[in-house]
């Protein structure tokens, strides 16, 4: 979340490429921690055998999610683009860009506080639930 705030600030029209190295940075280092913890979460509690179907529902929901998402920010981020050339042009691009990146960052927090409030089974209960035993035998 944080680094795609900061990445934001690198959308602006006579900004560098150099400004958005930061957000970056930070922006790659979290997704490496959220992403592995994502699958992690998709696989825990599902049985061996049913692994597959886990990572395959995680990963078409991933990708449908992506799909859609850039699709409506694409179309936020061209707002107020038409009739515009040169100059004005590359203003009302950053500017798009500059409010799609931060309703990205709105979107996150949105998420993790969802995640934050989602009930999570106690030990007692995680405990109490039986094993899956129903695997063939060879």
């Amino acid at each position: 979340m944080a680094g795609t705030a900061v990445l934001a600030l690198g959308f602006d029209a006579e900004a560098g490429y150099g400004l958005l190295v930061p957000g970056l940075v930070v922006s790659g280092l979290g997704q490496g921690i959220v992403w592995t913890a994502m699958w992690i979460a998709a696989a825990t509690g599902t049985a061996a055998h049913e692994q597959g179907v886990a990572n395959g529902i995680a990963s078409t929901a991933l990708n449908i999610g992506n799909a859609i998402g850039l699709a409506v920010f694409t179309v936020i981020a061209d707002l107020g683009t038409a009739g515009r050339t040169g100059q004005a042009l590359r203003a009302a691009t950053a500017d798009g860009e500059f409010v799609v990146v931060l309703l990205t960052a709105a979107a996150m927090i949105t998420g993790l506080l969802i995640t934050l409030t989602l009930p999570r089974p106690t030990r007692a209960s995680a405990a109490a639930e039986p094993r899956d035993t129903s695997r063939a035998a060879g």
